[in-house]
Formats: structure tokens, C-alpha cells, sequence
């Protein structure tokens, strides 16, 4: 008997390892999938605070009103230095003032200057960790998350050849700073967003000035925080100020990037494993040419830890025989050696 615990304990602990749950991000996006409320502060410059032509109103504004629409308490500040880079902002001491730990904020977002993602990686990553960070960690509720705002790709796509080569830049570079930062955060991913309306429409559907959002692109922008801040789908949101054609497909594009975690069915009775995804800052792929309404997308965006896949009741049941079994067959081949 000795002989078959010690034979079966290395095959218990592989079975064990290899039945591991989630890794700490999913479990952090898992455990608040769904709210109600939420308190944000923004810092960023003009491509969060871009005004739409139709109502004068920023994304934040427009997120707010789509929440509001579903019943959600939304409340938010901003920190907005229009034309300069994070440093700067807070060079001018325009974000200190929202960083003092007075008020703690379900979510900060961090939005960077439009082309410093990608042309200067290093201030990208210090001004985050180094400059903005420490004072954070301490104005974040407990469960508070940084939000990273994804730039998507400009028009001018300096100093790249190919679209395809600064979005997988912006991919890479955001996944890097999301791996420095020790507060729990999450990536916004409006680049694939914009990438995946790309793919059927020209880019003057999102962009005003090969830079800035448009209406739509605003539009966008707010259903891609509202899946991300709200886990819900914005599919079914209130159309606002664009065509009701245009909210049908911006929502679909918004649910496509942001996978929502499904809860399975009451009456499932085995744990099947976990399928649930987050932005955590993996290159997405190349662009789908279609845009599912419901929101479902066959090249989720970001899995939270593709190297799990859970173990059912009936594997675990399973594996026991099969480690049992092994066991003894090494111990009857040790008593006839």
C-alpha cells in the first residue's frame, strides 16, 4: 500500500495541476462580469473628449446616456488636456487634483496620446508605471480596475508600411504595458473595434481627420465601454443621434470585441470548463469581414487563459481510475523486479 501512494502521488499531482482554475485576470473579470453601477474617471485628450457634431456631447456623455437608458448609475469626471500626451497632462497638474485619494473610482482610464503607443514605447510605459500608477492605486475602490484606452491606428500610419503592422504595434505594445502594471487593468480594445468596422467600411465611417472619432466613431467608442465597464452586451442600446441602421451595427461590432461571460444554465449539473474571454491585451487577429448583430464573434478577442480548459466531474472521476490504475501496475512490476 505504501508502495502504490507512493506511485500514484506524482500522477494525483499532474492530475491536480492540470485541473487548475482560471488565472488571477480572469478570475478578476469574471467576478464583477456584470454591475450596475460604476464610478469612472477619464484622462486622456481629445480622442476621449471629441464632441459629436449631432448633440456637442463627448463619449463619456454618450456612455452615460446609453447607461442611463438601462437603468445603470453612471457617474464620471474628467481630466482632459486636449493636444498633449498623459506626462504633460500631469506635468500641468490637471490630473493630480482627481488622484488624491479623496474619491475612490470603480475604473480609471488611462488614454495616451494618439501616436506615442507606438512611436515612443518607453514614455508610453514609464508615464503609466512610473508617473501615474502610485497615484492610481490609492484614488481606485477596492475592486477597482485601470482601464487602458486602446488608440486605434491613424490614417497617416507613420512609421509603419501597412495598417496591418501598426495595429499589431499598438496590439503588442498595449499588452506589454498591461504586463508592467501591478494595479489590476484591463484593455479597452477599440483598435480591433475600428479594424473590424475597417474591414466593410471605408474610414471615413469612424474618422473625421484620419485621427479624431466622428459621430460614429463616438458612438462606438461608448458601446465598447459600456460592454467592458457594464459586462453587458450594448446590443439593443438606444440608437442616440445616429441612424438606427448604424447603432444596430456599431453595437454588433462592440459586442464582437468584447466577449460577455454567459453564465450556464441552472439546471447544467457538470461543470463543462470555462470559455470566458477579456481583453488582456493579446494580438487580435485579422479583421472579420461580418459583424454578427447579436454580438457573436467566431475569433473572440482576448482569451483570459487559453492554456485552461477546466475539468468536469466525469474527467476527474476519470482520471482517479486512471491513476489508480497505473499505480498498480508500477507497483506489481517493483514486487516481481
Amino acid at each position: 500500500m505504501k508502495l502504490l501512494a507512493r506511485t500514484a502521488a506524482p500522477v494525483l499531482l499532474c492530475i491536480l495541476c492540470s485541473c487548475g482554475g482560471t488565472s488571477a485576470i480572469g478570475t478578476e473579470r469574471a467576478s464583477r462580469a456584470v454591475t450596475t453601477s460604476a464610478n469612472v474617471l477619464f484622462i486622456g485628450n481629445s480622442l476621449t473628449a471629441t464632441e459629436t457634431s449631432a448633440t456637442s456631447e463627448d463619449m463619456p456623455k454618450v456612455l452615460s446616456r446609453l447607461a442611463s437608458s438601462q437603468g445603470k448609475t453612471f457617474s464620471y469626471k474628467e481630466a482632459i488636456n486636449l493636444g498633449h500626451t498623459l506626462q504633460e497632462t500631469w506635468d500641468a497638474q490637471i490630473a493630480q487634483p482627481f488622484l488624491t485619494g479623496a474619491t475612490h473610482y470603480d475604473f480609471i482610464v488611462l488614454q495616451e496620446y494618439s501616436t506615442v503607443p507606438v512611436q515612443n514605447p518607453t514614455l508610453f510605459y514609464n508615464t503609466a508605471v512610473v508617473t501615474y500608477q502610485p497615484s492610481v492605486q490609492r484614488s481606485l475602490a477596492a475592486s477597482g480596475t485601470v482601464l487602458l484606452f486602446e488608440n486605434w491606428a491613424l490614417t497617416d500610419l507613420y512609421p509603419f508600411s501597412t495598417r496591418a503592422a501598426y495595429t499589431a504595434a499598438l496590439d503588442a505594445n498595449y499588452a506589454t504595458l498591461s504586463g508592467k502594471l501591478s494595479t489590476p487593468n484591463m484593455i479597452t480594445p477599440l483598435s480591433r473595434a475600428y479594424e473590424k468596422v475597417f474591414a466593410t467600411k471605408p474610414q471615413t465611417y469612424l474618422l473625421m481627420d484620419g485621427k479624431h472619432p466622428n459621430d460614429a466613431g463616438v458612438y462606438l467608442d461608448a458601446c465598447v465601454f459600456y460592454a467592458v465597464i457594464f459586462g453587458e452586451s450594448p446590443v439593443g442600446l438606444p440608437a442616440l443621434y445616429v441612424s438606427a441602421a448604424d447603432a444596430s451595427f456599431l453595437q454588433g461590432v462592440a459586442a464582437a470585441v468584447v466577449p460577455i461571460p454567459v453564465p450556464p444554465p441552472p439546471d447544467a449539473g457538470v461543470d463543462a470548463g470555462t470559455n470566458e474571454t477579456v481583453d488582456a491585451g493579446t494580438p487580435a487577429g485579422p479583421p472579420d469581414a461580418g459583424v454578427d448583430p447579436k454580438g457573436s464573434d467566431s475569433t473572440p478577442a482576448i482569451p483570459v487563459n487559453p492554456s485552461s480548459t477546466g475539468c468536469s466531474t466525469s474527467g476527474i472521476a476519470l482520471n482517479w481510475m486512471a491513476a489508480l490504475a497505473c499505480a498498480g501496475l508500477l507497483a506489481r512490476r517493483r514486487r516481481n523486479r
